[in-house]
């Protein structure tokens, strides 16, 4: 097995053209699963252009006309199928889409997050920045 989680940079791209490379690396993971050497995962880096809004699953209903607002302002709105509610991604951020093959890691979801968590406020440490979570997923930054 792979020892190592992969990064790939996409620099700047669009929300829907990250989203197939995100399909692709997620096919290549599951194609190696019954393998010799399985693929841990991949961490994918992009900027998104333009400026994009996903609403998941755990969502409150947005109309048209809310999708339309967001659009004149020069973002992009797309519906998924992740979890959680509606997130932003604009230029100058950061997004990490982590695929990774959660069978060769710990089992629980919660560990899962409060890795990645821990991983983002270690990372941002290292550049001066006080991360810190809160009672919402995620890591924030003051």
């Amino acid at each position: 097995m792979s020892q190592h989680v992969f990064v790939r940079n996409l620099g700047r791209m669009s929300y829907l053209s990250a989203l197939e490379v995100q399909n692709q690396m997620a096919n290549k993971i599951k194609e190696s699963m019954n393998s010799k050497n399985p693929l841990k995962g991949i961490l994918l880096l992009v900027e998104h252009d333009p400026p994009v809004y996903t609403i998941g699953i755990r969502t409150k209903q947005y109309t048209i006309k809310d999708e339309e607002i967001l659009n004149k302002l020069g973002a992009e709105f797309y519906k998924t199928n992740r979890g959680g509610l509606i997130t932003f991604h604009g230029l100058g951020q950061l997004v990490v889409y982590p695929i990774l093959n959660l069978k060769l890691f710990e089992p629980s979801i919660k560990w899962y997050v409060s890795q990645i968590e821990q991983s983002v406020i270690d990372l941002c440490n290292q550049f001066g920045l006080k991360g810190e979570t809160s009672p919402h997923t995620g890591v924030w930054v003051r």
